[in-house]
């Protein structure tokens, strides 16, 4: 197997020195490039395969005028070891792809990393952001006055200029975005700082990584995989740290609703109903039931079961009760709309419809009702009256009292 891939290995690799030489103006490096070939057989080197090794190396660069020391001689352990002084960029960059693969698992991780090599440009385009430098606050003011009057109130200005918790928080505007000096030489180019709006190049994982930096674990401790981060969606999205546009959370919108609602249009119109939630009405948030940032529930709950986030308010359905209502114990979803519905009390259909879900051929008949079954009709039918089934059987949460079997007054 090395055999078929040595060729192709050296020729991916002569390219790329080669191209690096003819840009530096200098000739390849040899001992790196056995050194390379040496990691690459993962240990697994002898002193045969260090001659062919050299052979082919020799044979490659033969029009090139480069002399290999040692070639064709033997080779004690101490040269299979990598090459102590500076090796090319190509060699550098295959480094961290070969580490990244390895730490993943993958048992041919190398051999991929080579491919890629020979497939693409062997020298990333984009200038690493270790070559970027700090500039400051007042440079990063010189151009974006608005910004900084508007971002001047939030509670990040406080913090960062106040009591900045770490040389990180002490950069201010370089705290997000990162240093500054590669986008005030090339303003135009989006690639050379952080950017967090709509037209921003910067990945949304960079991007999200920069919150988190300083806003991990707490509330957002299941963020990561959470429904919104596997929809693609940013912190941006939601939260705007430049202005005071909300009353809190520096939300992207006037409120915590409005934020929310952007994207849960099927729950704006369930809120405009004739029975919900009175969250319109400015009485009840989101973020009072949801944690938007991620929880351990399908529907981002800010407690472990639909039941327990119903308690929290309505505390005197919890129970315990000597006789129980089994579809109250398994969910309050059985029966109500948690955002609103067009029947009384949430409910998800009208009475006694909903009671004959499941008691259709118990103690009452379950008959058809119309029209002519209600107060006005022409056959008034009792289970139409008043408030149907629960005219009688009030405690349908649960009850302790005598008559609680049938959940009874």
């Amino acid at each position: 197997m090395i055999g078929r891939l040595l060729p192709a290995l050296l020729l991916a690799f002569g390219l790329g020195v080669a191209a690096q030489a003819e840009t530096v103006g200098t000739t390849p490096d040899p001992a790196a490039l056995r050194a390379e070939m040496a990691r690459i057989h993962a240990g697994k080197v002898d002193d045969k395969a260090m001659l062919r090794i050299d052979a082919d190396i020799a044979a490659l660069h033969s029009g090139m005028g480069v002399t290999l020391p040692g070639a064709g001689a033997g080779h004690d352990a101490e040269t299979a070891k990598p090459a102590t002084e500076k090796a090319p960029a190509t060699w550098k960059w295959l480094d961290g792809m070969a580490a990244s693969q390895e730490r993943a698992g993958q048992t041919e991780s190398k051999a991929a990393a080579v491919t890629q090599v020979a497939a693409a440009d062997p020298v990333p385009a984009a200038a690493p952001a270790t070559d970027r430098s700090f500039v400051g606050q007042e440079t990063c003011t010189a151009c974006h006055q608005q910004e900084s009057m508007n971002w001047a109130h939030t509670v990040h200005a406080k913090v960062f200029n106040l009591n900045p918790q770490n040389d990180r928080q002490a950069q201010n505007c370089e705290a997000c975005h990162g240093p500054g000096s590669a986008h005030v030489e090339d303003p135009s180019d989006l690639t050379k700082i952080i950017a967090f709006s709509k037209k921003s190049k910067t990945p949304l994982p960079e991007q999200n990584g920069q919150c988190l930096t300083c806003h991990e674990g707490g509330q957002r401790i299941f963020w990561h995989q959470s429904i919104h981060d596997s929809n693609q969606v940013g912190c941006s999205d939601c939260h705007n740290p430049m202005t005071n546009f909300g009353s809190r959370g520096l939300t992207a919108k006037e409120s915590i609703n409005e934020t929310c609602l952007q994207c849960h249009k099927a729950q704006h119109a369930e809120f405009s109903r004739r029975s919900h939630m009175p969250l319109l009405e400015g009485k009840l948030s989101c973020t009072d039931c949801h944690n938007p940032h991620g929880s351990n529930t399908a529907p981002l709950l800010k407690a472990d079961s639909v039941n327990e986030v119903c308690y929290t308010c309505h505390a005197e359905k919890r129970g315990p009760f000597l006789f129980e209502h089994a579809p109250v114990r398994e969910s309050c979803l059985n029966c109500h709309s948690p955002h609103g519905s067009n029947f009384e009390a949430l409910l998800t259909a009208p009475r006694p419809v909903l009671c004959q879900q499941c008691h259709s051929q118990s103690s009452h008949p379950g008959a058809l009702l119309t029209a002519g079954n209600m107060a006005g009709g022409a056959m008034p039918d009792p289970r139409l009256l008043a408030t149907s089934c629960s005219t009688c059987h009030t405690n349908v949460h649960g009850s302790n009292s005598p008559s609680g079997s049938r959940f009874e007054r």
